[in-house]
């Protein structure tokens, strides 16, 4: 019934946008890390915003796309985005008025959480938990903050199976406001100015529109597991931790939260830009065209603008200082639609991948052909003493034109 190429690609605004939400890619490593990120601060109660953010935007998203349908075909519809956006496979059949007690041996979060880390001894499948939450509330139309929902087992914790349950009953997850639409900047872009920017941008387009899961509701690419996200699901995760953890610390909060973040952002530019770049796509569609380790990064910028972050772009490019530019990046589009105007910057995980891939380009040997994307390797990274700094100069949610990112030795 759902079928991704049915939705065309913003190349204007490097932008996709299903069933009203904005949708972007994001690698395992990345996920995996903010979440643990995340649940690691046990001072803070996330578990109310790691359900509620997915409910949030998949309750808006399966709005628009189940309209029309009647209960079968809604499931349908629901069962087959969660594995096309390659979070794994559920079966609704299971589910009525009453709720459900899903059983699922295909969990996206569960396998690549052990994959990651190893055992977990709390369930770590929120997302999932979320999405039936709002696929309850969709077709059997009930109030949002009259349903509870919990994983009450976990593959990632040593169990054979991942248990959900949803049901009528006090709500036990965060509820936010209606969002705001998205508001594109369209001012004029400073290109990239490579000459094989539109050649390498429009054949992995053609990649991007054949990456959905398997039979197992997983996306194997580039070396990772990669997911289609609603944006403003991953990136309420952010917010929402940075504001908890201003609650906590005032305003340090905010610096502390924000490194944290950047930390997830370095994992997905050193593993998901690592494995790209080793890739056999790279090797026979990209690396005929690089003569210089800035046409490497320049090269991986062209491949990353089909990823619905937004145009990344570079103002200033040397293996001492890079100043990198995003226009309409997918944070802070999100943090606007639902927050408004920000004091400060709100893109990290742009940030700390443009971070991470000067790392890779000019301080290992990958582009010798060497595999560096390893747990080992990117510990390696982050210890060097030849670390890049970071600072975010400028950015959409304060009212600027366009993310700006520096990063210098």
């Amino acid at each position: 019934m759902f079928n991704i190429n049915d939705y065309k690609f913003d190349q204007e605004h490097n932008y996709l946008e299903i069933g009203g939400e904005a949708m972007i890619f994001h690698c395992h490593h990345y996920i995996t890390n903010l979440q643990r990120t995340i649940l690691d601060a046990d001072y803070i109660d996330s578990r109310l915003f790691l359900i509620g953010s997915a409910v949030d935007s998949i309750y808006h998203q399966l709005t628009n796309l189940c309209a029309g349908l009647n209960i079968e075909d809604s499931k349908i519809m629901a069962q087959d985005i969660y594995k096309t956006f390659g979070y794994g496979i559920i079966d609704l059949s299971c589910m009525d008025e009453n709720g459900c007690e899903l059983k699922t041996l295909k969990s996206f979060f569960s396998k690549t959480w052990e994959m990651k880390f190893g055992k977990s001894d709390k369930p770590v499948d929120y997302y999932t938990t979320g999405f039936l939450t709002a696929v309850y509330a969709v077709i059997y139309k009930k109030d949002l903050k009259s349903i509870t929902a919990k994983q009450t087992t976990c593959m990632a914790c040593g169990d054979i199976e991942n248990t959900h349950i949803i049901k009528s009953g006090k709500c036990n997850f965060a509820r936010y406001p209606k969002k705001a639409s998205t508001v594109f900047k369209n001012v004029p872009k400073l290109s990239l100015n490579w000459e094989y920017e539109e050649l390498i941008t429009n054949a992995f387009l053609g990649v991007a529109s054949t990456l959905v899961g398997d039979d197992d509701g997983l996306i194997s690419a580039f070396g990772v597991y990669i997911v289609r996200n609603q944006s403003d699901y991953v990136n309420r995760l952010q917010f929402e931790f940075v504001r908890q953890m201003t609650e906590v610390a005032g305003e340090y909060g905010v610096t502390l939260a924000g490194e944290l973040l950047m930390e997830a952002g370095h994992a997905c530019g050193f593993f998901t830009y690592g494995g790209i770049m080793t890739s056999p796509e790279w090797e026979s569609v990209v690396k005929p065209y690089l003569k210089t380790k800035e046409d490497w990064i320049k090269a991986l910028s062209a491949l990353i603008n089909t990823m619905g972050w937004g145009y990344h772009t570079v103002v200033e490019l040397s293996e001492q200082k890079a100043i990198f530019r995003n226009y309409n990046d997918f944070e802070d589009l999100s943090y606007v639609r639902m927050y408004g105007k920000s004091d400060y910057p709100t893109h990290w995980a742009n940030s700390g991948g443009f971070t991470g891939l000067m790392q890779l380009v000019y301080n290992t040997n990958l582009l010798n052909g060497e595999k560096i994307e390893t747990e080992e390797g990117f510990r390696h990274m982050r210890r060097s003493k030849v670390g890049y700094k970071t600072e975010m100069t400028k950015g959409i949610s304060c009212g600027d034109d366009f993310l700006e990112v520096e990063i210098w030795l």
